[in-house]
Formats: structure tokens, C-alpha cells, sequence
């Protein structure tokens, strides 16, 4: 987390594993340790959020009809614990480790793939979802939200946070945006 947290915040390329050490609290031996190279650190790094949604998937997915609201509290977690200039980070990571950048992206899409999937049968299991919605569109919809929950500087200049985000697109999501129909007139 800390090697990630450092290499968001600054230049991807101009990080040290000194400078991961120092943040981590402990020795660079312990880094190169651990993952023998800066391409190994930067992959690990990147590589957080697939993991925890991964993790989502393997909890949940052993359930036979799994809490939509504690699953969307738990995706929430990992997303609102994502720092700030990640998507910057990835542009670099696209640019300096390509094949690192592929694996990542195509991770967390087979993830976020997967616990659609499980959120969208989950709230089917649970009469949750209204009647006449037609899956494929509400699926369209999501990955666009998700994808685009991640240009989070836009976001970020307007001074919301990663939770406040978060909360808003599930509320329009789940409950609409519409209170009631108009007066007449």
C-alpha cells in the first residue's frame, strides 16, 4: 500500500526503492526481498485494487444469495481507499511497464465483470430488482459508471471525495434520480 500511495503521488519512473523502503518502515533489502525488482514493485502496486475485489468475489461468491447492501459496502471500501492521481499513475504505468499496465487493466475488468454478475443475481435472487429492466442495458450502464467513477480528477477539483462519489453513484443507481412525478400544470 505505501509503495502504491508513493508511486500515485509522484512520478511513477522517478521513484526509488529507497524511497518505498522509507515509506513502508522497513529496510530496501526487505524491498528487493520481496519483490526482487522495480517491476515486480511497481506490479504488486498496481495490482492492489484487482486483488481486493478478487477477494469481494471469493467471499461473496460462496454465498448463495449474498447481502446486495453489505456487497456494496464492502466494494465501497475498496473503492473509496483508492488514492487520489491513480488515473494519472496508470497513464504513466501504460507508458513505462505496458505489459504490466495489460495485466492490471484486464484484472480489475474480469473483476469488476465478475461482481456485476454477482451483485446484479444477488439482487434478482432477492426481488430486488424492478421489474422490466432489461440486464444487458443496467450492465452497459454499470461498466460505464465504473469506468467512469475512475476519472476521479474531475471529480477530485470539484472537492468530492472518492466516498462522496461513490455514495451518489450507488444512490442514482439503485434509487434513480427522479422524486415523484412533476406537478401538473
Amino acid at each position: 500500500m505505501a509503495a502504491r500511495d508513493l508511486l500515485v503521488t509522484r512520478d511513477l519512473r522517478r521513484v526509488s526503492m529507497e524511497e518505498v523502503s522509507d515509506a513502508a518502515g522497513v529496510t530496501r533489502v526487505t524491498v528487493y526481498r520481496h519483490f526482487g525488482d522495480r517491476e515486480s514493485l511497481v506490479r504488486a502496486a498496481f495490482l492492489l485494487m484487482a486483488e481486493s475485489l478478487e477477494a469481494i468475489i471469493a467471499d461473496v461468491g460462496n454465498q448463495p444469495r449474498p447481502d446486495v447492501d453489505a456487497f456494496l459496502g464492502r466494494i465501497a471500501e475498496v473503492v473509496t481507499a483508492l488514492p487520489a492521481g491513480l488515473q494519472a499513475a496508470m497513464a504513466e504505468l501504460e507508458k513505462a511497464h505496458p505489459e504490466v499496465y495489460a495485466e492490471v487493466r484486464g484484472r480489475e475488468r474480469a473483476a469488476i465483470g465478475r461482481l456485476f454478475d454477482l451483485l446484479y443475481s444477488g439482487a434478482e435472487a432477492q426481488g430486488r430488482i424492478r421489474p422490466g429492466l432489461k440486464r444487458p442495458v443496467v450492465e452497459v450502464l454499470f461498466w460505464q459508471v465504473v469506468a467512469g467513477f475512475f476519472d476521479y480528477p474531475t471529480l477530485q477539483a470539484q472537492g468530492l471525495s472518492p466516498a462522496e462519489v461513490f455514495r451518489t453513484i450507488v444512490d442514482v443507481l439503485l434509487n434513480g434520480m427522479l422524486v415523484g412525478a412533476a406537478p401538473s400544470a
